[in-house]
Order: structure tokens, then sequence, then C-alpha cells
């Protein structure tokens, strides 16, 4: 067997031994579920974090370093997609390949293709559907601690409704802003998403809850009340807009907006 054979069927052996170690307490009914933890939760979640969605008072609560190794994976897939993307878009047409596009009259750029396939039917719809779209992202977003959601699922509807916008752009313009506006450009998404992944590290630490609840006694000691849920809505917002400005910047490269 060759090498690369060998290391494919050990990887598949240890992936099934994983596999098996995670499953089987799930599959084996005399190992008990974890009553006690669950209960403990359940009973002072929403005390401890003031967040009614214990699914957010868990993950950004009481995990929120291991929301931060979670960012950190999509940042590096994003990386790459991103880099894929880019070097795919510089790789010249060769040969035969080349001649059938030109016999097409096709385009290398998806930039050049978008505009001949744009019509005033996709303009007008794009155009209603963005704000709507990005208005539901940022409700789903900002109260995760409440209800389903969150800054994952919320900044995921907030690309869908930026994409809309790139979709939907006029030549010069965003859709129906003016050209001169370019806060949904590449370059102003991979700002905001440094932005945001750097708010992300400086609140999962533990030190910045000991900060937060800091700041919540000092505000307290002038009169100013200070929810105990704004430490997880600070860290929703901040996984939002990372999470929505990384997938729409992708998106908007593959869709030939990167030069905007």
């Amino acid at each position: 067997m060759r090498r690369a054979d060998i290391a494919g069927t050990l990887a598949g052996i240890v992936v099934a031994i994983l596999s098996c170690a995670v499953v089987a307490p799930v599959l084996l009914p005399d190992v008990p579920w974890p009553e006690a933890a669950r209960d403990l939760l359940a009973a002072r979640g929403l005390g401890e974090t003031g967040a009614s969605n214990l699914v957010s008072a868990i993950y950004l609560g009481y995990r929120a370093f291991d929301t931060l190794g979670e960012t950190i994976v999509l940042l590096a897939a994003l990386a790459g997609a991103v880099s894929l993307i880019g070097a795919a878009r510089d790789t010249p047409l060769h040969g035969e390949e080349a001649g059938v596009a030109a016999d097409r009259g096709d385009y290398r750029g998806p930039a050049d293709k978008r505009r001949r396939l744009h019509t005033e039917i996709m303009d007008s719809i794009a155009g209603k559907l963005a704000p709507i779209v990005l208005l539901f992202g940022a409700y789903v977003m900002l109260y995760g601690h409440s209800s389903p959601g969150g800054g994952f699922q919320g900044g995921v509807v907030i690309a869908s409704g930026v994409i809309f916008i790139a979709i939907g752009r006029r030549s010069g313009g965003i859709g129906r802003i003016g050209p001169r506006l370019t806060v949904f450009g590449p370059r102003a998404l991979s700002r905001m998403e440094a932005s945001a992944f750097a708010a992300i590290v400086l609140l999962s630490f533990p030190v910045s809850i000991s900060a937060f609840e800091g700041l919540r006694a000092g505000a307290s000691a002038v009169g100013v009340s200070v929810p105990a849920v704004s430490y997880i809505v600070a860290l929703n917002v901040s996984i939002g807009l990372k999470v929505g400005s990384g997938v729409a910047l992708m998106c908007v490269m593959m869709l030939g907006g990167e030069s905007e």
C-alpha cells in the first residue's frame, strides 16, 4: 500500500474510534445523564447571567472562552476561502478553456458576468428585501439572550442582507445607496471583521467578566443600573458583526466585488 492509503486508513480508524467514544454515552442506557449539572444550570442560569435563553447563558455566560475558539475556527475557514477565491481570480485561462470562453463571449471576472445578467427586477427585489433582512438579522443578534438566536445566527442573516445589496448593486453604487457610500465594500467588511474579532478576544477572557462586574458595581454606586445580561448582549453583537462581515466578504468576493 502507498503511504497516502495507509495514512487515510489510519485517519479513518481514528475518526471511527473518536465517533464511538462520543456516541457511546448516548446509546448505552447504563450511562447516566449529568442531571446535577443540568439542574444547576436551569436553576441558576438566569440569575447569574441574566439570560432567559439558557443556550446563550451557557455558551456566552459560562463558556465564552470556548466560543472564542469557535470564532477562531470560523476565521481560519473564511481566510482560506477568501485566499482561494483570490487565487482563482488571478489565474488566467489558457488553451482550449480560453477559446471556449471567447466563443461564448464569456469573461473571466464574475463582475462582468454580473453586469450582463443584472436586471431591473433583480435590483428592485434586492433593494426592497435587503433592509428587511438586515433589520431581522439585527433583531436575532440583539435578542439572542431572551429568544432563540444570537450572534452566530444573526450574523448569517445580516450577511444575507449584504448579499442582497451586492446582487442588486447598480453601476457605481450599492443598490439604492449612493456610489460614495462603501460601507458594504470588501475593505469596510474586512475592517469590521477584524474589529469585531478583537472585541470578542477582549470579552472572552475571564478577566473581562471581572472587569464587567466591577463596571456594574461602579455604575450602581452612582445610581446607574447596568443589567447583568449586558455582557452577553455585547458578546452577541461582536460575534454577529464578525460572522456577518466575514461571510458577506466571502460572498461579495465570489460575486466579483473585490475591486470595489
